[in-house]
């Protein structure tokens, strides 16, 4: 069964492997994920090492179809968060270390 993460799942092995208990850890994880929303909103990088980069993707505008209607309609251009994982994760990932 694939390992399944979420924020609660994080801060209990912080607290687990710290002496934190688990509402400072999420305070911390708090931290940690909107200083990585407020770089990326700001189009800027977000590079953990040994994980990967966040990073901001231009999508172009492009024609699509409505499905409820069938019109077509343009959708306008976007600006997404991208991921872009390390060589170590993805030699982890393969099983190459």
């Amino acid at each position: 069964m694939a390992k399944y993460v979420t924020k609660d799942s994080l801060a209990q092995k912080l607290a687990q492997d710290t002496t934190l208990r688990k509402k400072e850890a999420i305070k911390i994880i708090d931290i940690i994920f909107n200083e990585m929303s407020d770089a990326l909103a700001e189009e800027g990088l977000v590079d953990i090492t040994g994980f990967g980069k966040f990073v901001i993707f231009d999508r172009k505008a492009r024609m699509g179809i409505n499905p409820v209607t069938k019109e077509r309609m343009e959708i306008p251009a976007s600006k997404l968060p991208k991921f872009k994982p390390s060589q170590t994760l993805k030699n982890k990932r393969n099983r190459k270390y």
